[in-house]
């Protein structure tokens, strides 16, 4: 359902119909879905060491977010370094990338 919407702000899926299209958008688009992501998440799970899994599992009911949705926004926080990721495994990560199993120390909130 996600890939038939016709419309996906950043990589997420609205889930409905939308006539503004990426070659005839809208002339103000306001909406940033992943931005939005990473402060849900912040605030949500402030002070928490949790593995990616299990914020997906925890955090994405009722919500438009897709597990990539999540992926993308968790590299974004790391990589602003507002978020530390350890690999349980120990073995090196490769670029760009964000495995399930991959835990993240959220920061406490101030």
């Amino acid at each position: 359902m996600a890939k038939e919407s016709s419309d996906q702000t950043q990589g997420v899926p609205s889930f409905e119909y939308n006539p503004a299209t990426q070659q005839q958008p809208f002339l103000f688009e306001l909406s940033r879905p992943i931005e939005d992501l990473e402060d849900m998440l912040l605030h949500e799970f402030a002070g928490k060491t949790i593995t990616m899994n299990e914020i997906y599992r925890q955090h994405h009911v009722g919500r438009n977010y897709i597990q990539s949705n999540y992926k993308s926004a968790l590299l974004s926080l790391e990589i602003k370094g507002i978020i530390d990721v350890y690999n349980p495994t120990g073995k090196k990560r490769r670029k760009g990338t964000f495995a399930d199993h991959l835990t993240v120390k959220f920061p406490v909130k101030k």
